[in-house]
């Protein structure tokens, strides 16, 4: 099995089945930022720091906390007939240079109402990693695509509970790349990015390689590209309100100083 770096050194802080990793540890404090939130704190629709609750849609959507040890936040659409997005970002203050090997990782579940899979009528659809710096939530696919550099996870494309990847270096964009990996309904995944090795990025999902035999090379990226994390819950489509709603437990990155 692929060793997985630690975040920070001694603490183990993927919850997935690597019980068996030799995990590396990165050092202390002195040698690397590191953004952490586990959302122990009320959350409302304005700030909630270091991350910005951030809508769009003529009606928003919500996030709030729900009743959970550990601090849970919950993303949810509130209307029919209409695109939203919620999401969660640092407003371009993070300000990670992506040459200097961040880590992000996040825990999140997503809870599907009655559906077995995010409904393709209302195109739901799930992004979580490091976007360039300064990005709004997006309601479209397009708006997503159009970020000119960005490592990130997409869930339920086309109406299904598959785990993509997609890396884009402002020259290289690869998209909906399948990890051959499902999330499952009601249940918390650990999404990791190690970008440790720029030319070749690496995805994870609850501590196992999903890359699925696919080399995601970024080396076009450069320092002034400043990354930071991007988590979007959106709907983007006309169909009914299927009051599916997604859950983050924390969201951690780490990078050289």
């Amino acid at each position: 099995m692929s060793q997985i770096p630690e975040l920070m050194g001694g603490r183990r802080l993927s919850h997935g089945a690597v019980s068996d990793e030799q995990f590396v540890s990165r050092g202390g404090p002195d040698e690397y930022a590191t953004l952490f939130d586990d959302f122990l704190y009320h959350v409302d629709h304005t700030v909630a720091l270091p991350f910005l609750v951030q809508e769009a849609g003529s009606t928003n959507a919500t996030i709030a906390p729900i009743a959970a040890a550990n601090g849970i936040i919950r993303l949810a659409h509130t209307a029919d007939n209409e695109a939203q997005a919620v999401g969660i970002t640092t407003d371009g203050l993070s300000a990670i240079d992506p040459t200097k090997s961040p880590i992000f990782e996040c825990r999140a579940a997503i809870n599907l109402n009655t559906d077995s899979a995010l409904a393709s009528d209302s195109v739901y659809e799930v992004y979580l990693g490091l976007a360039i710096a300064d990005q709004a939530v997006a309601t479209t696919d397009a708006a997503v695509d159009g970020f000119s550099d960005v490592a990130m996870f997409k869930l339920g494309p086309n109406g299904t509970n598959s785990i993509m990847m997609e890396t884009d270096d402002d020259s290289t964009h690869n998209t909906d790349v399948d990890s051959g990996i499902d999330f499952t309904s009601g249940t918390f995944h650990v999404y990791r990015i190690d970008m440790s090795s720029i030319s070749n990025v690496k995805f994870y999902v609850d501590g196992k390689l999903a890359n699925n035999g696919n080399t995601f090379d970024m080396s076009n990226i450069a320092a002034s590209d400043l990354l930071e994390p991007y988590i979007l819950f959106k709907r983007s489509g006309d169909g009914t309100e299927r009051a599916h709603t997604m859950d983050v437990d924390y969201v951690h990155c780490s990078w050289k100083r």
